[in-house]
């Protein structure tokens, strides 16, 4: 019999995937509080989330979105570091790509919710 690793299902897998589609709308959350460099976004998700998330080099990701008007280079400043980073921001077409992920997501994890809690609640009653 395979175990779920063979399967390539398991929570870990569950996991990974989360990340991949949640990475943008979890980005352009951030960025909408203000300009960051890249390499303050791993650390600022995993604190933010209370260490449940972590997302390492989201380089690809910033890449992807800039190139599709999402964020824009803003100033080159100094970071807490002392070197010359390149910061980004939310633009405008991202505020609004952002609420569109926000809406589609409320509604998803609602209605999973909806059936993780009535299953639950079923097995749990036959538990008893």
């Amino acid at each position: 019999m395979a175990n779920q690793d063979d399967l390539g299902r398991s929570p870990s897998g569950l996991e990974e995937n989360l990340k991949k589609a949640l990475t943008e709308m979890l980005i352009l959350a951030i960025f909408s509080k203000r300009d960051y460099f890249i390499g303050e976004l791993a650390g600022e998700i995993q604190r933010i989330s209370k260490g449940a998330l972590s997302i390492v080099f989201p380089y690809g990701v910033i890449y992807r979105m800039s190139k599709a008007g999402y964020v824009s280079e803003s100033k080159k400043c100094t970071a807490p570091d002392g070197r010359l980073r390149q910061y980004y921001r939310i633009t405008e077409s991202g505020r609004d790509y952002l609420l569109q992920l926000v809406d589609v997501y409320n509604r998803f994890s609602m209605g999973v919710d909806n059936i993780i809690q009535d299953t639950v609640d079923g097995y749990d009653e036959g538990l008893e």
